[in-house]
């Protein structure tokens, strides 16, 4: 009987799941429907004539990358042949998709909000727009009283309840005309989240709604227009993430390829490219990112579309003609080398058009950059006035410092916040204030009949903040005893707790610029090593294979976006361990000199064992491209999506063809074959190697104990002579105290990037990974602006599988001059290092204790009457 029953309902089930989905449109004014895509669906694949597959335009299939990620798709049921009359067959049309930014795509906590720049042409703007929304949410959440909204330069285009725990769902609202402008516009997304049965602070934490990135953004046309003054309309891809196509039509030489790293490095600077992803080779294809084409008129000749350009006689910038199924291609040439370098600086030049409130994104978009001496009110980094019915409010902003910035206990920002809080908190009610993820400031709310505060001064130590992007969370945490009831439905559930107002401001004093080494942070947040007066860097590929260059041109790139310049590096083949000039070294580990590991603090030998077993592999592209594919798990767990590794194989070597047994004699007179060392291996004894072999071991060391050039040395020669003194104080008590130690390699890593103590005012970056396919894909991983945001001490271990970073604290810190000399400067400076060495500063307490006391005791001994 059951069996007969259960057969009936299978096949209606099958039956309604036969009958195709109709895809809409939604109009801003009250909850917007929801397009459910299953957990393991796309809803911008191609139709086929097997499945309920969702249509497109014509020519929506030829804009979509190929290596679109998509989720794994189930079976399908049989779809019928015909269309029923009446049912009209949906579009869903590509997305001008969002840029990937140090927020990422997830908003958390009970209130939140993501800021997006987005640049469009003047035909971008024209005719119908709609804002696409896809997006993922916990389990948690309670769709009764959760709500997601959208909003385009301020005007509110649309919102709809959060509801989709268990699959992507995708909205979209119309955009009214005339909201879309050309240049910069923001979009923008809040939500407003309340947890389904849990009233406690700690459930709070429990509520996100995470955005997928490769279905969301404005659905408007190709910028079909764009000119040289609008590149920063290249679109990003599905992750985020905006590629870069350095066109070959040959090898380029070193000369070459240094131009072309140049026009990159101007090109992401121009189109203000948070995380680029720079690859050479042939023309892209699809909607997305750029194709760059770089040379003199003579090296460009055989590329296609150049011979449209006429005569180049000079310095040139031009767009190739549009074409179908590509993104637009960017010509840098002249007639000679000189004219190209011209034609680079024209380019580096960005231009700022657009609404205010797309500016305004613009600038907070990778933090608002502080130079100290300034008082900022909070409405200027993005926070609103508001009032809040919550347990836990969240208040974010994000600061820039310079990559010279000293972190360390020698003043304080202050923060200066304005509000209100309502009668009946319990005792626990307090504001809590976290820098980067660390605790600051506590701060109760201790009046039980509610207090409004105008001016509530919180000290925040210099200590906590680093060079680069440094987020400010400000935490209230509001409990009262109607949460031990927990009706969320109640009207007291909906009475304000919080008010927050944003002419709240905080006041950053002046601070020490001096760039600390060795410390990746500085190089995060400045590119402080490279961009030294008076300096070419070098970039060393020691294997410049395709791979690898790839890898050495994103890392520049994101390093003239930390700069906000050109970096004039010189690329180079030869490694240097001791260079007098700083040096960027990217290759895999088995092409690196043992001796430059071991300066950066590594045991070249334990670096072999463990990435041993992955030296050998190369990668496989796979259907999805080399970054992976995108599923329900990583969206739940929010990883980045170009964090995800390649499968990798065994390389597979042509076998050698076997050689005639040779002659007894032969056999004698043949010399044995020798073999390349492996890195860190000793080398044959004999007095020749040997010879070289100390001598190589004797610069090492000499280079190695070189005093460093420190930013505090006195104006005089007499207290530059104290200041060498106590260096080389220092360094020998070190020595014979606690010898040096190297750093291991985590098995787990992919990437290791390191900086070495500074030699001669130079440094050595080195940047590697077992082989060429993993340097490339973890560096794509590396420059995503959430895991580039964490880099920070000497060294540095990616797990580019899922975006993990593991830093290491350099033992001894040394501060280098990076500003002209002042006495300002100098003070703040002395202050710094002497907080960061505080057995110096100690020392120089008891030293001056017992100067004070030994001049007190000879002056009271000749002063008064002497006892007889």
């Amino acid at each position: 009987m059951g069996a007969r029953l259960r057969l009936p309902v299978l096949g209606l089930l099958l039956g309604l799941a036969s009958v195709p989905a109709l895809a809409q449109s939604f109009l801003g004014s009250g909850p917007a429907e929801r397009l459910t895509v299953p957990p393991s669906g796309n809803a911008l694949r191609a139709p086929t004539g097997d499945g309920p597959d969702l249509a497109r335009r014509p020519d929506a299939a030829a804009a979509e990358p190929r290596s679109t990620p998509r989720l794994p798709e189930p079976p399908r049921a049989a779809a019928p042949q015909t269309v029923p009359r009446g049912v009209i067959q949906s579009t869903i049309a590509p997305a001008r998709r969002l840029p990937s930014g140090p927020r990422g795509f997830r908003l958390t906590g009970e209130e939140d909000s993501l800021r997006y720049p987005v640049y469009l042409t003047e035909a971008q703007t024209r005719g119908p727009a709609r804002l696409r929304l896809s997006y993922l949410s916990a389990i948690s959440v309670a769709p009764e009283t959760s709500e997601l909204a959208a909003f385009v330069n301020g005007t509110k285009v649309g919102w709809t309840r959060i509801q989709a725990p268990g699959a992507v769902k995708v909205v979209e609202f119309a955009v009214a005309d005339g909201v879309l402008k050309p240049g910069y516009n923001a979009v923008t997304f809040t939500a407003s989240q309340r947890h389904r049965v849990d009233c406690s602070i700690g459930a709070t934490y429990e509520l996100w709604t995470q955005i997928d990135p490769s279905r969301s953004g404005l659905v408007v046309g190709t910028a079909t227009d764009m000119d040289v003054r609008s590149l920063a309309a290249a679109e990003p891809d599905e992750s985020g993430a905006l590629p870069i196509q350095v066109i070959l039509n040959e090898r380029p030489n070193l000369a070459r390829l240094e131009r072309m790293i140049e026009a990159v490095q101007a090109f992401a600077l121009v189109g203000r490219a948070a995380r680029p992803t720079v690859t050479f080779g042939p023309p892209l294809q699809g909607r997305n990112g750029i194709n760059l084409v770089v040379g003199t008129a003579s090296e460009i000749a055989g590329v296609e579309g150049v011979s449209e350009l006429g005569p180049i006689t000079g310095p040139r910038l031009a767009m190739l003609p549009t074409r179908p199924n590509a993104p637009p291609t960017l010509v840098v040439t002249g007639a000679r080398d000189e004219d190209v370098r011209q034609a680079i600086t024209n380019l580096g030049v960005p231009a700022d058009t657009g609404t205010p409130s797309g500016l305004k994104a613009v600038q907070l978009f990778r933090g608002y950059m502080v130079h100290g001496g300034e008082s900022l009110t909070l409405d200027r980094l993005g926070a609103a006035s508001r009032e809040f019915s919550g347990r836990l409010l969240h208040v974010g902003f994000d600061l820039r410092f310079p990559g010279d910035f000293v972190p360390a206990d020698y003043g304080k920002v202050m923060l200066h916040l304005a509000g209100a809080y309502v009668a009946g908190l319990s005792s626990d009610a307090r504001i809590v204030i976290d820098i980067n993820g660390r605790n600051a400031a506590s701060v109760p709310l201790p009046d039980g009949r509610g207090e409004v505060f105008d001016d509530s001064a919180i000290p925040l130590p210099f200590s906590l903040w680093r060079p680069g992007v440094n987020h400010v969370e400000i935490s209230a945490q509001l409990p009262n005893a109607a949460d031990q009831v927990c009706d969320t439905l109640s009207p007291a559930a909906k009475q304000a707790r919080f008010l927050f107002l944003d002419r709240s401001r905080i006041e950053i004093p002046h601070f020490a610029r001096a760039a600390r080494s060795p410390d990746l942070a500085a190089i995060k947040g400045g590119a402080v090593p490279f961009v030294v007066p008076g300096q070419r860097p070098r970039l060393v590929l020691p294997t410049p294979d395709r791979d690898s260059a790839d890898a050495a041109a994103t890392l520049a790139a994101r390093l003239a976006m930390a700069s906000e310049r050109v970096i004039d590096f010189e690329v180079v083949t030869q490694q240097q361990v001791a260079s007098d000039t700083s040096q960027l070294v990217v290759a895999p580990a088995r092409a690196l000199d043992p001796a430059l590991l071991e300066s950066v603090g590594f045991d070249p030998q334990q670096v072999q064992r463990v990435w041993e077993g992955r030296a050998d592999m190369v990668a496989t592209p796979g259907q999805f491209g080399p970054e992976g594919v995108l599923t329900l798990d990583r969206l739940r767990r929010n990883l980045p999506m170009r964090c995800a590794l390649p499968t990798l194989i065994p390389q597979v070597r042509p076998a050698q063809p076997a050689k005639a047994p040779a002659s007894q004699g032969e056999a004698s007179a043949a010399p044995a074959p020798t073999s390349a060392p492996a890195p860190g291996s000793a080398p044959a004894s004999g007095s020749s190697s040997g010879s070289s072999s100390d001598r190589e071991l004797i610069d090492r060391w000499e280079a190695s104990t070189r005093g460093s050039r420190q930013i505090w040395a006195a104006v005089d020669s007499v207290w530059n002579e104290i200041t060498g003194t106590v260096r080389s104080l220092r360094q020998t008590v070190t020595a014979q105290v606690k010898p040096d130690e190297t750093v291991e390699v985590p098995a787990t890593a992919s990437l290791l990037i390191a900086e070495g103590p500074p030699v001669q005012s130079s440094n050595t970056v080195i940047v590697t990974a077992p082989n060429a396919s993993l340097l490339k894909a973890s560096v794509s991983c590396l420059v995503d602006p959430v895991v580039w945001a964490r880099l920070g001490g000497s060294a540095a271990f990616l797990d580019a599988s899922n975006g993990t970073l593991v830093t290491s604290r350099p033992e001894r810190i040394e501060l280098v001059e990076t500003q002209p000399r002042s006495l300002a400067n100098l003070r703040l400076v002395s202050a710094a290092w002497l907080s960061i060495n505080t057995e110096y500063y100690v020392g120089m307490t008891l030293a001056m204790a017992l100067c004070l006391g030994l001049a007190t005791t000879s002056l009271v001994r000749n002063v008064g009457r002497k006892n007889s």
